[in-house]
């Protein structure tokens, strides 16, 4: 993991997550490059927590990447939390899986 400001980079193999703290929750933009040689399904979970007890997890679920190409998208996680977000979000890569 490294900082980029405000904003947290993990990273695992050739998928990178960017999640920065904002007003209305944490922005997650997940980059996913297919590094095979043929076209594949790329599926990422992501967990957001603060470490103790909350958690939230979305999925990014990218169709037919070319290879060689990178795949992005973006989502803000825990807008719907009933309380105080983590001003230091705990970010992970659950899995990554090519199909």
């Amino acid at each position: 993991m490294s900082h980029q400001g405000k904003t947290k980079v993990v990273t695992l193999g050739d998928t990178e997550i960017r999640a920065t703290r904002n007003e209305i929750g944490i922005n997650i933009a997940c980059n996913s490059t297919n590094s095979t040689d043929r076209a594949h399904n790329i599926r990422v979970t992501v967990s957001v927590g603060d470490g103790k007890d909350w958690v939230t997890t979305n999925t990014f679920d990218f169709r037919q990447v070319a290879a060689g190409q990178t795949a992005s998208e973006s989502a803000v996680m825990g807008a719907s939390f009933q309380g105080e977000l983590p001003d230091d979000p705990k970010i992970y890569i659950d899995s990554v899986i090519y199909y």
